[in-house]
């Protein structure tokens, strides 16, 4: 079991958060909405994913440091134009945690990819970058899928099956419906989402 801590309450967010509290994961999400924490919380929804129904072994605080803490490593879930300006919030708890983009796109203003914006903020984090041909409300669901999570750092993928792709007990845990593909190129992996 792995602690993790997912910074965005959207239907991606949900939807990596409720995949990885299925196969045992202790998961806790930020959300900038005490509303959304609420109904996560309290009622086991998400807004975006009306039919979705939150496993217990999520929780949603709208604290940065209450969610981070603690954590194995850091699932950055928000909107590309959002990833600058949340990061900065959440940076000074980061420490030694890798931190994995799931979002897509480029900062409009510098046209940065968003690990470099990340790396620019905090130069010695570990960044990874995850995307695939996926949507939230399929994921959410278990229907089954393939991501590919790019990094130049190889401590990412321990105990990932290099040859085969289809353990990811060191970043995610593999699963009859997830195939998760390493590669150490991220700026391919950027540009292709």
């Amino acid at each position: 079991m792995k602690k993790i801590a997912i910074i965005g309450s959207g239907s991606w967010g949900v939807a990596l958060a409720t995949y990885l509290a299925n196969v045992g994961n202790q998961v806790k999400i930020w959300s900038f909405s005490e509303e959304e924490r609420d109904l996560i919380n309290n009622e086991k929804k998400c807004k975006f994913l009306p039919d979705l129904i939150i496993p217990d072994n999520i929780y949603c605080s709208t604290s940065y440091e209450e969610v981070i803490k603690d954590t194995e490593f850091i699932l950055h879930v928000t909107p590309s134009k959002f990833t600058r300006s949340t990061f900065k919030q959440y940076k000074q708890y980061v420490g030694e945690k890798p931190v994995i983009i799931c979002s897509k796109g480029f900062e409009k203003e510098t046209l940065k990819t968003l690990d470099e914006v990340i790396e620019e903020e905090l130069p010695n984090v570990k960044v990874g970058v995850l995307s695939g041909p996926s949507h939230a409300e399929e994921v959410s669901i278990g229907v089954p899928t393939a991501l590919v999570m790019a990094s130049k750092y190889n401590e990412l993928f321990i105990g990932v099956d290099s040859n085969e792709f289809n353990a990811a007990d060191g970043f995610l845990h593999h699963s009859i419906y997830s195939i998760i593909s390493c590669t150490t190129y991220t700026d391919y992996d950027n540009l292709c989402r």
